[in-house]
């Protein structure tokens, strides 16, 4: 072909032919042919068309498949399925449960807790990573040192001291102490928001400091703990079962108990010096004035001295003898009175200057010096054994013994007459009577003698050296007198500040200079002899002896020098008051008394106000006061007790007669003494006040609150008849007179006939047996309160009865646990069997362990549950207990009331009574006493409270910045993160009575509906679950921590309702237990509904993140034993968790369902799926984003290539329907309208929902993570409704994700629709669209037979097996099961089948057999059959076809060099090759070739044996026949047109009537042929044959002639050769003849 286009060459000689074959010759010669050459440019035109057009086949099929490829890769960009994956694999290992079907809801209970157990860990010490704050410094039991390093390193903390004081000791007929302090117990934890609701965050969350509570080893004593690593926050002291108030203490900062302490035991040094010094003035002083005393003050001071003495000895004597008998007193008190009148006048006398002895004694008065040792003795010597009393027989003081005129006073003694000598004793010297000149000189002499030198120490010499004895002694007294007033004070600062006194204790250092840890003896050692040791006066006194110092005025002279030193105020004024008086104050300083100290310790801050108590409670234990029982919560123990202030005439009754007149008028009762006295004895006022310092006091007392004159009254002693059975006698002797208070207007006689007939002890003892009322519960709740003996019996009885019963179980219980441990422990002694499969059985050991965990776990918490119950049961037997010391004390002093009052009836009867009022003032205060101790009886034994009691405190150091905001990490797996937390959210169903059968005395109940009522029971108030707390299974906390008025509002539309009585019964949920958090017997619900946006109505459980593993687990215990998950009324359970992978940047959304079916068992299934949100954020996610803008100009030029497509159809076929003739045209335009629509939806994801979603790591949910009671309890507001719109949202955007896949998926099929029909072009490209096409029709009469065999036998299955087969339980199983079947498994033969026996085995094995024989076997083979055949045709046709490799070889060739053209200069364009045939056929090469419309082969009818009739031949056919027809017959039986029915038709039914029609127009035959065409018209013969070229027959017909011509041709061809070589051979001839010519002209020589 290439030919055409050289330049022609000249023509060669005439004699020379060209060389070639016959054959090409004769081609040659048809060329010259005019009408052979334009039949050759025709095909050669027509063939280069057509290649024109299958290279556009090929260049559109493979555009598209880049297309698809290209889209293909952006769907596997979008989706990275192996990234999500990755994910999904994970979340399903972790999360799904492995079996599809439970038993029930305990199983959906174990999976819920395995998964909170295996993702809810706490932070593990030691990975280097400090996971604030819930890693944090290290402190007491708590905290990461290797993470976090220590708290004290860490921040600032404030060391703290705490003091625990303690007094079990009780009054003896009730508890006893020993149990009280076995019982009591205590612990440092952190605060609880209100007691109850859980506590706040302190690192640690709610753990106690200590991990065992700590117990009380003496019943009385001080504990002290000194803490420095404490954390800031709030802290409680936490006491437990502390029923009597008997344990008290404080908190202190350790910081200030330090500072507080050093200033008190340097204060307290100095104070001790002062003091000391005080009391060395005084003593110096003392000692001077004792100095400064002559011989006659002396002598007066020793007999005032030694008269006190003998009337001490009198009076001991007196009560030796008894009281006053034989008048021992009275006589001997004269002589005593007499004898030391006689001796103080003997001295006065002595110095009386008108008695002239001083004159007349001695002539020089030796005796007053101060050394007696110089003074000449000459009287009388030192063996004088005379006493002043051998004297008062001789001796007299008289007036005018001499003279009688004389009024001077002489005293005598052995004068010479009675009045001068009253037993005329003789002189025992001279042996005679003295004259009354000797008889006074003897006087004086005598006195003198005793007055100087007597041996009885009443002497001078004697007083002297008793002044030097003191001045030798003084410094060890003054030291006594300070340490006595220093113990006092220390004394009272033990029981006003015990810590300051213990911690001064603790100082045991001997250093002064130390301040830090001198002790306090060590400080005021050198307070004090600094001080001495600075004055040289202090030593050189106290170191001075007699010898050295004989004379008084030098002792004098020592004591003034030193004084004139120490006698200043800065030395002696104390720090605090001295003397001491309590109550002492502390704070309280004199003024000029810190002068020294100050001086001393000029560092310090000795005035500084430290505050060492943070928190103190139960002073009264501190202070060693009345037992705290006897006031403690008299309201609710003994109501009767607590008073009133009143004064006596502002009463108005009780009334009631006066005792000390027999018919006096009524009066009020409070204004008797006896009332007054016994009011003041047992009522209780007390008032809260404040203090001059505006601290809170509790002022107990009338006389403190309201001033004198008022009286605390009360209901007990406003009991008139208190004191009937007190007798008020009239006279002293006769017994007629007694009588009995008259009360209330009766008269004596009906009092002593009262008390005639009832016992004494009966009018008492109601009031003896009253307590507080107990708390009342509206509805016939719980009553304390007992009024009577017999009821406190019944009670205590009735307790007893349960306490046995259930001690009765727990014995049991303890009996199976013991069997059970002895089985277990037998069981696993026995390693034999598993020596022998050790080896072969890990997998087995483990699950064995495993087991063995959960059992110890159960086990745990049964015995948890038992700790419980046995500690309720302690609490009732302590009640019991006290309840029968009650009734034991309340007959002990019914009989001590009643001894007593026999006894002081007979003592008043036997005359033991000086009078009358002592009688009745004896039976009045054994009233009083009765009453007192009845009151004791009663309190004593009834408990204050039975609460944990909670002392809270704050811990701030301000400059401590605080924990970050964080949340738990939780993952899944390794690292998806878990976001918020787990949903578990429960539907319940509402139980109804079934429709009527006759069965409903066997079970009557169904299910209808959904319940939303609340339910369950919060296991913190149910006795014997592991949480239950007896604590706070009470009025006061249950109300409190449940708490109604929450509704009060209307919280989430909801108000609190109440039993109002109105229904007659007594179910409970009277106030203040509402109906909305209580069930009928007034126990709190464990769980309410709570609507969520896009759930059904259900209960929401959610694990918060930020739950600690011991939260997470004490939730799951709460989901357990408050049963929100049961068998019963649970129809759904949906548990939901989204986590993020940060690695991946993927979501997870897994959600498990978990169904309870009407046939009792759980059926479980799930959903994972993975979405990535963050869709354009790195370079590859903006490399996507081209690619989807190219892909989105690809589907719009789809769009614009269709829509050409559709006009250029209604262009030639003038209607749009034509293009819709095709079926894949459908397949177009649905492929092109879901491509637009994922291009929508992907970017809407993209841009929109993507884009917006903006998931919170943490919802704020529940009220306290960490409640110790109502963990359900909802914050207010609370985030619940966003925490469920998140989820909501994950769910969606999956959903929305998964749609869009979906349908990108099935774009994909279209797409690969859409290039099957793109292939169908190439003979062997299109064997599978032609195969289907070809077996179509049998495929259809096939998939009809098989549909309905297939289905029979899939309804036969489900009717006869699926009652007892899963894999037949409804139609889609069975069909699943049947296909699956005919995949090869027969999973349900093997599991259903060959197990089941009788009649079922023989069906089954029918069913199956035949089955397999004929569906799999038989119609399978059909189909194979049907597909084999028609694919063997179509690769009949296609066989002599030219392969694709064959036709893109050239093109692709062409193509390459026409592109680079440059370098193939031989090369025509095809541009070229097409002009230039245009031009050869007469065209104008510049205009454009119109596209044919292909529009397929026209349909034929076939008549005879093999003729065919087209669509124009039809027509003329049936012109033919109308017009021959009507004109045969005027009756027509073959009309085109129904007129009366309007409608266009080949035959018309005849009627009843016969007339002739008019004739058919031509546009309604026309019509006709179209329709008969339409409907019975095939494809001509060789239509589908490929257009290419004739058949395979034509082909072998036309080579056949071909080789004939060819044949024919050769033979010419021979003869013309033989001819040319006849002439070639004359030709040779000729040239040889030639050359020898030339030869010779070349031979010759020139110029011849």
């Amino acid at each position: 072909m290439m030919s055409i286009f050289k330049k022609a060459a000249p023509e060669p000689p005439a004699k020379v032919e060209p060389k070639g074959s016959a054959y090409d010759l004769d081609i040659e010669a048809d060329g010259d042919d005019p009408a052979t050459a334009a039949t050759v440019v025709n095909a050669l035109y027509a063939k280069y068309k057509k290649n024109r057009e299958r290279r556009k086949d090929y260049a559109s099929l493979f555009s598209f498949l880049v297309f698809v490829g290209f889209y293909m890769a952006i769907l596997f960009l979008q989706r990275s399925a192996s990234e999500a994956y990755e994910l999904t694999s994970t979340l399903k290992a972790n999360l799904i449960p492995e079996e599809t079907t439970m038993k029930g809801s305990a199983e959906v209970r174990e999976w819920i807790a395995d998964v909170v157990t295996s993702t809810w860990q706490d932070a593990q010490c030691g990975d280097g990573r400090c996971e604030a704050p819930f890693e944090y410094p290290e402190y007491g039991r708590f905290g990461c040192k290797a993470d976090c390093n220590l708290l004290k390193s860490a921040a600032q903390i404030t060391p703290i001291q705490i003091d625990i004081y303690y007094n079990f000791s009780h009054p003896k007929g009730s508890v006893s102490p020993i149990d009280l302090m076995n019982d009591a117990a205590w612990n440092l934890c952190p605060l609880e928001v209100d007691e109850l609701i859980g506590p706040k965050k302190i690192f640690h969350g709610s753990d106690c400091y200590y991990e065992e509570d700590q117990k009380f080893e003496e019943q009385v004593g001080h504990v002290v703990r000194e803490i420095d690593d404490v954390p800031d926050g709030d802290w409680t002291i936490v006491v437990k079962k502390d029923i009597f108030l008997k344990v008290a203490g404080a908190v202190r900062p350790r910081l200030n108990v330090t500072v507080e302490a050093k200033n008190k035991r340097l204060l307290l040094a100095a104070h001790y010096g002062q003091i000391r010094r005080k009391h060395e003035v005084a003593t110096y002083e003392w000692i001077k004035s004792k100095l400064d005393r002559t011989n006659h003050s002396i002598a007066l001071y020793q007999l005032s001295d030694r008269k006190r003495l003998d009337n001490i000895t009198l009076v001991d004597n007196n009560k030796t003898e008894g009281y006053f008998e034989n008048g021992y007193w009275t006589g001997n008190q004269t002589l005593l009175e007499a004898e030391y009148l006689l001796n103080e006048t003997m001295v006065n006398n002595s110095f009386d200057a008108g008695s002239g002895c001083q004159e007349n004694f001695m002539k020089a008065d030796y005796l007053n010096v101060t050394d007696f040792a110089t003074v000449p003795i000459s009287l009388h010597n030192d063996s004088w054994l005379w006493s002043t009393e051998s004297l008062q027989s001789a001796c007299k003081c008289v007036v005018g013994a001499e003279d009688a005129s004389d009024t001077q006073e002489y005293c005598y003694c052995y004068g010479p007459d009675a009045t001068t000598n009253p037993d005329s004793v003789v002189d025992p010297v001279t042996g005679a009577q003295l004259t009354f000149a000797q008889a006074r000189a003897r006087a004086c002499a005598e006195t003198m003698r005793w007055i100087l030198l007597g041996p009885t120490g009443t002497s001078w010499n004697i007083w002297y050296g008793g002044v030097w004895a003191n001045n030798v002694g003084a410094q060890q007294n003054i030291s006594a007198l300070a340490d006595a007033e220093f113990s006092t004070v220390l004394s009272w600062l033990s029981q006003l500040s015990p810590v300051t006194y213990f911690e001064i204790n603790q100082m045991k250092g001997t250093d002064e200079t130390r301040l830090d840890e001198a002790s306090l003896d060590t400080l005021k050692n050198d307070n004090v002899l600094s001080e001495r040791a600075s004055d040289g006066n202090a030593t050189v006194l106290a170191n001075a002896i007699r010898l050295d110092y004989p004379y008084k005025e030098q002792l004098v002279e020592l004591i003034d020098n030193r004084l004139a030193n120490v006698n200043v105020p800065e030395l002696t004024t104390p720090l605090y008051l001295s003397p001491p008086v309590f109550p002492f104050n502390f704070s309280y300083i004199v003024p000029g008394g810190l002068a020294v100290a100050d001086a001393r310790y000029p560092d310090d801050d000795l005035h500084a106000d430290v505050d060492v108590d943070i928190v103190e409670w139960n002073p009264a234990v501190l202070a060693r006061q009345q037992y705290a029982f006897m006031t403690c919560n008299l309201e609710q123990r003994a109501e009767q007790y607590i008073g009133t202030c009143a004064k006596p005439e502002d009463l108005t009754g009780p009334l009631i007669a006066n005792p000390s007149e027999i018919n006096g008028d009524l009066e009020v009762y409070l204004t008797q003494a006896r009332f007054q006295k016994l009011c003041e004895s047992i009522c209780y006022c007390s008032e809260v006040g404040v203090d001059g310092e505006g601290d809170a006091i509790t002022k107990v007392g009338c006389s403190t609150i309201a001033g004198e004159g008022y009286y605390c009254t009360c209901e007990v002693c406003e009991r008139t008849a208190q004191f009937d059975n007190v007798v008020y006698p009239v006279n002293e002797t006769a017994a007629s007179g007694r009588r009995l208070l008259a009360h209330g207007g009766g008269s004596v006689e009906d009092a002593m006939a009262r008390s005639a007939r009832v016992p004494w002890a009966a009018a008492h003892r109601r009031h003896l047996l009253e307590k507080g009322p107990g708390r009342r519960r509206a509805g016939g709740g719980r009553r304390l309160l007992q009024t009577d003996l017999d009821t406190i019996l019944t009670a205590v009885q009735d307790l007893a009865t349960k306490q046995s019963d259930i001690d009765t179980k727990i014995d049991n219980v303890k009996s199976a646990q013991a069997l059970a441990n002895q089985q277990a422990t037998e069981h696993h002694s026995d390693t034999s069997l598993e020596n022998i499969i050790k080896a072969g059985f890990d997998d087995l050991k483990k699950g064995t362990d495993s087991l063995s965990a959960s059992l110890e776990e159960i086990l745990a918490k049964q015995q948890q549950a038992l700790a419980a119950a046995q500690e309720s049961l302690a609490i009732q037997e302590r009640t019991n207990a006290l309840a029968e010391a009650a009734e034991r004390a309340i007959d002990k002093l019914e009989a001590a009331v009643e001894k007593q009052k026999a006894s002081i009836n007979a003592a008043y009867d036997n005359g033991a009574f000086a009078d009358v009022a002592q009688y009745v003032a004896i039976q009045e205060d054994a009233v009083v006493t009765r009453e007192k101790k009845a009151k004791e009886n009663v309190l004593m034994n009834s408990p204050c409270q039975m609460k944990v009691l909670y002392y809270s405190f704050t811990l701030d150091n301000f400059n401590n910045t605080e924990p970050p905001v964080a949340y738990r990490e939780r993952f899944i797996g390794l690292n998806n993160r878990v976001l918020a937390g787990m949903l578990v959210y429960v539907e319940r169903k509402n139980l109804r009575k079934c429709p009527s059968s006759r069965f409903d005395d066997i079970d009557a109940t169904c299910s209808g509906g959904r319940d939303v009522s609340s339910y369950g029971v919060d296991p913190v108030f149910k006795l014997g679950t592991p949480l239950y707390n007896a604590d706070y299974d009470n009025f006061e906390t249950i109300t409190k921590v449940y708490n109604c008025t929450a509704f009060e509002a209307g919280l989430d539309g909801v108000s609190a309702t109440y039993n109002d009585g109105s229904d007659n019964t007594d179910t409970g949920n009277f106030e203040p237990y509402c109906a909305e958090l209580f069930n009928p017997r007034d126990i709190p619900y464990g769980f309410r509904h709570k609507a969520l946006p896009g759930y059904d109505a259900g209960f929401p459980y959610f694990f918060d993140i930020n739950l600690s593993a011991d939260e997470a687990q004490r939730w799951i215990d709460v989901m357990n034993y408050g049963l929100m998950i049961d068998d019963v009324k649970t129809e759904k359970v949906t548990a939901q968790l989204v986590v993020y992978n940060a690695e991946l940047g993927y979501f997870g959304n897994v959600m498990v369902f978990f169904e309870f079916s009407e046939g009792g068992k759980v059926q479980v299934t799930h959903s994972v799926n993975t979405i990535k949100v963050e869709l354009y954020d790195s370079d590859a996610d903006m490399f996507r984003l081209g690619m989807e803008v190219v892909l989105c100009l690809g589907v719009a030029w789809s769009v614009y290539e269709e829509l050409m497509d559709v006009f250029e159809t209604k262009k030639h076929t003038g209607t749009y329907s034509a293009y819709f003739a095709s079926v894949w045209n459908y397949v177009d335009v649905a492929s092109i309208s879901l491509h637009v629509l994922t291009l929508i939806m992907w970017f809407t994801f993209g841009f929109s929902l993507a884009a917006s979603f903006a998931p919170d790591i943490h919802y704020d949910i529940y009220k306290n993570l960490e409640a110790s009671a109502f963990v359900t309890n909802l914050k207010v507001p609370n985030q619940m409704v966003e925490m469920g719109a998140m989820f909501l949202e994950m769910k969606s955007l999956v959903e929305y994700l998964q749609l869009y896949m979906t349908f990108s998926g099935i774009n994909i099929m279209l797409l690969l629709g859409r290039i099957l029909k793109l292939m169908d072009f190439q003979p062997r490209l299109g064997v599978i669209t032609h195969t289907l096409a070809l077996a179509t029709a049998d495929l259809t009469h096939f998939f009809v037979i098989f549909a309905m065999i297939f289905m029979g036998y899939a309804f036969i299955g489900h009717v006869i097996f699926g009652y007892s087969s899963s894999h037949f339980a409804d139609i889609t199983a069975s069909v699943n099961s049947l296909f699956q079947n005919l995949l090869g498994d027969i999973t349900y033969f093997m599991e259903d089948f060959k197990t089941s026996n009788g009649l079922n085995f023989v069906v089954a094995m029918i069913y199956f057999y035949t089955f397999n024989i004929f569906v799999f076997m038989i119609l399978f083979n059909f189909l194979l059959a049907i597909i084999c055949d028609a694919f063997g045709e179509v690769k009949a046709n296609a066989s002599e076809s030219v392969s694709v490799t064959t036709e893109l070889g050239p093109m692709l060739r062409d193509s390459w060099r026409t592109t680079f053209r440059s370098f193939y200069r031989n090369h025509v364009p095809e541009d070229r090759v097409r002009r230039q045939l245009k031009i050869w056929k007469g065209e104008n090469p510049d205009e454009s070739d119109e596209e044919e419309h292909d529009e397929g082969p026209e349909k034929v009818i076939k008549y005879g044996d093999s003729k065919e009739l087209d669509v124009a031949g039809l027509r003329r056919v049936l012109r033919r026949c109308v017009i021959e027809t009507y004109q045969r017959s005027a009756e027509s039986q073959f009309l085109l047109s129904n007129k009366s029915g309007g409608g266009v038709g080949m035959f018309r039914g005849s009627g009843s009537k016969k007339k002739r029609e008019p004739l058919a127009t031509a546009a309604e035959i026309e019509a006709a042929a179209d329709m008969l065409m339409t409907q019975m018209g095939v494809e001509p013969e060789g239509a589908e044959e490929d257009d290419d070229g004739p058949s395979e027959l034509e082909q072998l017909q036309g080579s056949l002639e071909k080789l004939l011509k060819a044949q024919q041709r050769l033979v010419e061809g021979q003869v013309k050769v033989i001819e040319g070589q006849a002439r070639m051979a004359d030709r040779q001839e000729r040239l040889s003849d030639l050359e020898k010519r030339i030869l010779g002209v070349l031979e010759k020589p020139p110029g011849r």
